[in-house]
């Protein structure tokens, strides 16, 4: 029981709003995300591996284009219901389903910074084992800080190092989402520790 609530504790408390929404099934679609549409019994109007675009907008059949910005894969799912129903198909049965998840980013101190496929309940710790461990000279100084997505979008070095003096270090258990940027780093310029 006590272990069950510590590990309960743990993953609730480092919960970041994209990883809550992907295991609730409220995951919202972005760009780098591949889905499939599937309408049963209808092969024309099924799309498969569809990677959505930095545009955000998906050419349909019968519906031409279809935003998915801001949209949750139950949202599509019936906006492609509604559009055809009546119109095309007297009763579609339509699913959307996310067949990859966009990439989150690691970079510093680890041995492998990059891209890597997110996994829901992905964690800052299963994050620098995916980036195969901290740099070895680095592993006992560090400052952990997660960047949500489009948080820090078109900042250069100096303002992203400023904006990371202001933030919050983040735990190992602490939750990552899709298109969040993990920064390990061994101290940022200025900062006072």
């Amino acid at each position: 029981m006590f272990k069950r609530t510590i590990l309960l504790l743990l993953a609730l408390a480092g919960t970041s709003v994209n990883a809550v929404a992907a295991e609730n099934g409220n995951y919202i679609l972005g760009p780098g995300d591949v889905i499939n549409i599937t309408v049963y019994g209808e092969e024309d109007l099924t799309i498969e591996e569809r990677r959505i675009d930095t545009r955000e907008m998906l050419e349909y059949p019968y519906l031409d284009k279809i935003s998915t910005k801001g949209k949750t894969p139950d949202q599509l799912q019936q906006e492609i219901t509604n559009g055809l129903k009546g119109r095309v198909l007297i009763n579609p049965r339509v699913s959307v389903s996310i067949d990859q998840y966009r990439n989150f980013y690691i970079n510093g101190v680890v041995n492998k910074p990059g891209a890597y496929e997110y996994q829901p309940g992905l964690t800052v710790e299963q994050a620098v084992s995916i980036a195969e461990g901290f740099t070895a000279k680095y592993r006992n100084s560090k400052g952990i800080y997660i960047i949500r997505a489009n948080e820090t979008k078109n900042m250069d070095g100096d303002e992203l190092e400023a904006y990371l003096e202001e933030q919050k270090e983040s735990r190992l258990s602490d939750r990552v989402g899709p298109g969040d940027t993990v920064y390990i780093v061994t101290r940022l310029f200025g900062m006072k520790r």
